[in-house]
């Protein structure tokens, strides 16, 4: 028992079509059409097919039918619902029927994801062609259900396009003659007040560097805190400095592959200047969760730092952190993309929808994210192993990428109840896996 609900487009259109067909093969179909049908050239082709069937209803029970067609807005929805069709909606969303979107859930923004207070909850989506970005991004993928994409005869269209699914880059293959050294250093410097997330920071960040491939990992601790450090450490390095001058000197005089900061760091001016002093070296930087706060009450004079870099910059912010810096609105994509034009970096934008752009204007979306992510210290393992591929002389938008799927990967894998250490100990299995499929 069938009920398809036809909008006044051509998304309305392929609902007449769909429930022609239906009928033509014995199943039984209403159409119901709350803002009518046939009001665009090809919906009137199919409107004109239909119109002598008894297909019709003004009025309708939701729950009496097994299966919804949502037809009702496709490819292009971009505006509010009626008060009356939002209340349909929500009714339609609480019933138990089967809902099966056409294209796009109706009320879901196609280009961003985005939508105005309500959408259509699909159970599935068929849509058309190509996947659409509003799909799998926030908040309309959660609208989506599982999605199948549908080849109707359309060739090249779309064919040219910035936007793509994110797919990891080949693994480098490890040589016989390499030595630790040759596999790349990474460095990571540690917060002063060690106690809780601080100290977990920077361990998680260091610990995964060296899951990831890295030869050597080397923690930049102060003298003062040393004793701290230590029964924690394991297959880590530590490099003692005095003072934030003592520290600076050993940066300019180390042969560092890759850094990692803001895992565990304190908000204060000195580690703000510290900032300013690493962005104007010359090797691969990963920012992440403090630095965007030392960031905050000079952005222009971080983002020119960052934009006149001559090595590019990894940043790896979540929502709240992307906000302290840069502008957002309802479309991430466009954010995301603007942030690393901004600040000719690499943006790696968190939550479950996330997204990697390159200055260079493309950008990928990570449809793989796992909410069980969602725990402390996995955005600093996340670091930890775009720093340690770093190390390992991977392209930063390559690293990047690599970085995010491994992590997503290891979030699947292990599931719900996941902590951060546990990550750690799954990027072993990851690779064994990529290693063969390649």
């Amino acid at each position: 028992n069938t009920l398809i609900l036809c909008g006044p487009g051509n998304n309305g259109g392929d609902g007449l079509l769909i429930a022609k067909f239906f009928n033509e093969n014995k199943m039984d179909v209403t159409i119901y059409s709350p803002l009518g049908v046939g009001k665009t050239k090809d919906s009137k082709k199919a409107f004109n097919l239909v119109e002598k069937n008894n297909f019709f209803k003004k009025k309708i029970i939701i729950n009496e039918y097994d299966l919804i067609i949502d037809c009702l807005f496709g490819v292009g929805f971009n505006r509010s619902f009626s008060k009356d069709l939002s209340f349909f909606i929500n009714e339609l969303n609480q019933s138990q029927s089967n809902i099966v979107s056409i294209d796009m859930p109706s009320g879901v923004y196609t280009d961003s994801g985005a939508i105005h207070s309500i959408a259509v909850k699909a159970n599935k989506t068929l849509t058309f062609h190509r996947l659409k970005p509003g799909l799998i991004l926030l908040p309309g993928k959660e609208f989506s259900g599982s999605i199948e994409i549908l080849d109707i005869g359309i060739s090249n269209l779309d064919n040219k396009t910035n936007i793509y699914l994110l797919h990891p880059p080949k693994l480098k293959e490890i040589k016989k003659a390499d030595h630790k050294y040759k596999r790349g250093t990474t460095y990571i410097i540690a917060g002063k007040e060690l106690i809780g997330a601080s100290k977990l920071a920077t361990l998680a960040a260091s610990q995964s560097s060296l899951r990831i491939g890295a030869g050597v990992s080397k923690i930049l601790i102060n003298e003062s805190d040393i004793n701290y450090f230590k029964p924690h450490i394991l297959e880590e390095m530590i490099v003692r400095y005095d003072n934030i001058d003592d520290l600076k000197n050993k940066i300019k005089n180390l042969n560092i592959d890759s850094l990692i900061y803001g895992c565990g760091i304190e908000i204060s001016e000195q580690n703000k200047e510290l900032l300013s002093f690493l962005l104007i070296q010359s090797f691969k930087i990963v920012l992440d969760a403090s630095a965007f706060s030392l960031m905050t009450k000079d952005k222009n004079l971080f983002i020119k730092l960052l934009y006149n870099r001559n090595c590019k910059t990894v940043l790896t912010p979540h929502k709240g952190e992307f906000e302290k810096i840069f502008s957002t609105s309802e479309n991430k994509l466009n954010d995301c993309l603007n942030a690393a034009k901004k600040t000719n970096s690499i943006i790696l934008y968190k939550g479950n929808d996330t997204i990697i752009a390159s200055p260079e204007s493309n950008i990928y979306i990570n449809n793989i994210g796992s909410p069980n992510l969602a725990t402390s210290g996995s955005g600093d393992v996340l670091s930890g192993i775009i720093g340690g591929l770093l190390s390992q002389d991977y392209s930063i938008l390559d690293a990047t990428k690599l970085g995010c799927y491994i992590h997503s990967e290891c979030g699947n894998r292990l599931g719900r109840g996941l902590i951060a250490s546990d990550l750690i100990a799954e990027i072993p299995n990851i690779l064994k896996e990529m290693m063969i499929s390649n």
